[in-house]
């Protein structure tokens, strides 16, 4: 969404004179992030978070620090990517930013293509190592995925269509 949102905004980053981190576009990404992105991580780790992670570790075992610390870093790696993004924007490099916005799309396809069983059930970290107990993927987890993804889509396209029609107007009054 960083890659995204730099995108968008490329009209805005190439003749405002401001610092990126103080542009519109990057309060509006970093509001995305802290209001829709965040939320729906904190829901998916709190609820399902052992299906959250992929089962690679035990959610019950990690410290809520730690925790802490990984969406802090979530919210971090986001605006870092906006902030290149931005950078390579205003320097007319928009090619590189394009490649890494596939590259992050291809990624998380990668992920379900690579991880289809981890993602078809829900249990316990333990019941997923040990084979036990599982039950397929619906009920409350679907209905949070759906309302979740939902959410960060209409945000996702709301934040865009938003900025370039910010633009837009603002090209009309120069």
């Amino acid at each position: 969404m960083g890659a995204a949102t730099a995108l968008a905004a490329a009209q805005e980053l190439r003749q405002s004179p401001r610092p990126i981190v103080v542009s519109d576009c990057g309060a509006a990404y970093a509001a995305f992030l802290v209001l829709l992105l965040l939320p729906a991580s904190v829901y998916f780790y709190v609820f399902h978070g052992d299906w959250f992670l992929l089962y690679l570790v035990d959610v019950r075992r990690v410290p809520s620090a730690l925790a802490l610390l990984g969406f802090i870093g979530e919210l971090v790696l986001g605006l870092i990517g906006f902030g290149l993004s931005a950078v390579a924007v205003r320097n007319q490099r928009s090619g590189w930013v394009v490649s890494v916005l596939v590259a992050c799309v291809v990624g998380a396809i990668g992920v379900v293509a690579v991880c289809p069983n981890r993602l078809r059930v829900l249990g316990t970290f333990h019941q997923y190592r040990g084979g036990f107990g599982l039950v397929p993927y619906g009920g409350a987890l679907l209905q949070g995925a759906l309302a979740m993804g939902g959410l960060l889509a209409v945000g996702a396209v709301f934040l865009l269509f938003r900025i370039r029609r910010g633009q837009a107007r603002v090209q009309q009054r120069a």
